[in-house]
């Protein structure tokens, strides 16, 4: 099995017996990454089972390409059940760096871990070998400081799994960290993973991924590469301290004007990467590009500091994004070196950044109005807000649950519905936070975004309850402005990428006319499929998605084919686009099921009656969207009145022993059909 190194590592901590299961049980016809993870997680995870109960799987899976060339396919999932929202439901997290490849180096595709240590521990796996060492002095450390301490016991070349204090104190969303600056996001696998009193997972090993076709692969990555990709340089940019921030955001941000210090002057900011413009010229800060494996844009940029006053450390493209961010959200302002120290505190606590920033600083302003939050009962210096004093107090009172940080701990939910309880004025705010309350969507910008159709049929039906990936990140590319061309230029554009791409010129709403649900179930069903490949094969969603459209190519378009050009070359199971796209109907449906089975149905897929009174939907109603709703249920092949996956869709699909269990508990909507071969399964060998 060419992409795989054929193992996947299982290990008991209550008993620290260990296992190992073929790879070839799940792959190729789960793709890798994601689909092998949810399948294992249908077998494993019982919909009775607690987030913290022994028995919760903490699944870890890469994907063919993990650890070959294939551009950005540093990357690998972590599945859970996650303890965020009330209900608590399946999540899966994907995360790049350099842990994934060096776990294949070490002989594994995968670790599936379940039970619980009697004390601290940190697993160490090398070449095959693998060992349950104790952490107890590893127990409290920072993740900074546990990454130093384990790349000291066994050498600079381990990459570590790690989680901080927030974690080991089962902060709901905590994070599982690597690298120093990449994580997991928001569905908590970090409490998960010390809900079993594991520390760490260290590797390091001298294997290798065998590639079928090496010399096709890197023909793919360097055509990827430059599809993506130029290094920002003086004859393109006014100079280099402001060339990474332009470049940046004009990869990403649709309002990216031409010039980036406009950008954020509209914005009342400071361009961040300025503010470190005179330390560079001291010689207090020197800069460097830096990237996850195998990335062709590296869009990390490093920093060594000589100041006292500023750490050193890393920021990613969504990090430096995020940056100004906490300003629109109408923060104090924080840019600079404050920011700096933020995100190191951040980092180090082992806390999500999406989830700190994302709400909960809005939401402490808010109940400081309302006097429920002082300075007696948090002791931080409310009247200093954004000083490292006052952000260093608020996040260590999360992270070691001090004081009321023990329900701020408990995360949003928990935490605004036991308020909205004991003191009626909180009400608003939890009915602004939480838009069914359960069932937490992740959405990118909070609140309720102006989504188009595609993303409104995206986030309602497919987002989980929790943290899993917003899955428009594709029907977003598509509207992605390119820096230079007129409105008429982009409303050309986007009609050839909707043709070539979707089907139709206005497969996606095109800028100037109006919206109209016409042609986007197909589109959105198109843009789940992709975004799921990216997490199967795996590609990187800032970096290594496949580019929709690219500003170094005569035409501006670009090639959405790469998750199959490269399974194919990296596995040597022929594959064309189509057949990868519809192989994702499988992994899709899987994870319907186990929503299903831990009780998500059709009245859950939905927006709040005050979404549709916004200005931004007015274009539609409410009746509308269900209609939409009900053709995209019966595009995948689900039942329009229950979403529940039809069994004739799921044994279509290969997926006969989930249909049993599915007819058995939840009923059948059609009587069983005969199944095609599954796509790629029955692909071709070159």
């Amino acid at each position: 099995m060419c992409g795989w190194v054929g193992k996947i590592l299982r290990v008991d901590l209550t008993s620290g017996k260990m296992a190992e299961t073929p790879t070839s049980d799940y792959a190729p016809k789960l793709i890798g990454g994601r689909g092998i993870g949810a399948m294992i997680y249908w077998e494993e995870v019982s919909p009775d089972c607690d987030a913290f109960d022994p028995g919760n799987a903490l699944i870890i899976m890469t994907g063919p390409a993990t650890g070959t060339l294939a551009p950005a396919a540093s990357r690998f999932s972590i599945t859970n059940k996650s303890p965020v929202p009330i209900d608590q439901c399946y999540t899966f997290s994907v995360t790049g760096g350099h842990w994934g490849p060096y776990l294949k180096f070490a002989g594994y595709d995968g670790i599936v871990i379940k039970g619980k240590a009697s004390r601290p521990v940190y697993l160490w796996i090398h070449d095959g070998e693998v060992e349950i060492r104790s952490a107890v002095r590893l127990w409290g450390m920072t993740t900074r400081n546990t990454y130093l301490e384990l790349n000291m016991l066994h050498g600079q070349k381990t990459r570590a799994l790690v989680i901080g204090p927030a974690g080991e104190n089962l902060c709901r969303e905590a994070v599982v960290g690597t690298d120093g600056d990449h994580a997991t996001g928001t569905g908590g696998a970090g409490a998960v993973m010390g809900s079993k009193n594991l520390k760490a997972i260290a590797v390091s090993g001298t294997g290798a991924v065998k590639v079928a076709r090496p010399k096709e692969l890197i023909v793919l990555a360097w055509y990827y590469f430059r599809l993506l990709n130029r290094k920002p340089g003086e004859a393109e940019y006014p100079a280099f301290t402001k060339s990474l921030t332009y470049y940046m955001y004009s990869q990403r941000n649709p309002e990216m004007p031409a010039a980036p210090e406009t950008f954020f002057k509209n914005k009342g900011l400071d361009d961040p990467i300025s503010l470190m413009a005179e330390p560079v010229r001291e010689g207090r800060l020197k800069l460097k590009w830096a990237g996850c494996h195998a990335c062709p844009v590296c869009c990390k940029l490093s920093w060594q500091s000589q100041d006292a006053d500023v750490p050193s450390g890393a920021g990613k493209c969504n990090g430096m994004k995020s940056w100004p961010a906490y300003e629109r959200a109408e923060y104090q302002k924080i840019v600079g070196i404050p920011s700096i120290w933020f995100n190191r505190y951040i980092e180090d606590l082992g806390l999500s950044i999406t989830n700190t920033c994302g709400y909960r600083f809005n939401l402490f302003f808010e109940l400081v109005k309302l006097g429920i939050l002082t300075g007696e009962n948090t002791g931080v210096p409310i009247d200093k807000p954004w000083s490292l004093e006052f952000i260093k107090g608020i996040l260590e009172m999360i992270a070691y649950r001090r004081g009321i940080g023990d329900m701020l701990a408990e995360g949003q939910e928990r935490f605004l519905k036991k308020l909205s309880d004991e003191n009626p004025a909180v009400r608003p705010l939890y009915e602004k936070a939480i838009w069914r309350p359960g069932y937490y969507v992740h959405r990118s910008t909070g609140g309720a975004r102006p989504a188009g159709p595609v993303s409104a049929l995206i986030e309602a039906a497919e987002a989980k309850k929790t943290a899993n990936r917003v899955t428009g990140n594709f029907g977003n590319k598509s509207g992605m402005r390119l820096a230079g061309l007129t409105p008429e230029q982009q409303k050309e554009l986007r009609k050839r990428g909707n043709l070539k791409y979707f089907g139709a010129e206005n497969a996606t709403d095109l800028p100037g006319e109006p919206k109209t649900w016409k042609h986007k179930v197909h589109t959105a069903i198109v843009c789940q499929n992709l975004s799921a490949a990216m997490d199967c094969v795996p590609m990187c969603g800032w970096a290594g998605a496949p580019p929709l459209y690219s500003r170094y190519t005569a035409d501006k378009m670009g090639d959405a084919a790469q998750g199959a050009e490269v399974y194919s070359a990296v596995t040597g199971i022929e594959t064309s686009h189509d057949q990868m796209i519809e192989a994702m109907d499988a992994i899709l449906d899987i994870e319907r099921c186990i929503l299903v089975r831990e009780g998500r149905r059709r009245e859950h897929d939905t927006y709040p009656d005050s979404l549709y009174e916004q200005e931004s939907w007015k274009w539609t109603s409410k009746e509308e969207f269900q209609k939409a709703m009900d053709d995209y249920y019966r595009a995948k092949g689900w039942d329009p009145k229950t979403g529940i996956p039809r069994k004739s869709t799921l044994e279509k699909r290969g997926l006969r022993r989930i249909a049993s269990e599915m007819e058995t508990k939840y009923g059948a909507a059609i009587p069983l059909q005969e199944n095609p071969p599954f796509p790629v399964v029955g692909a071709k060998q070159r």
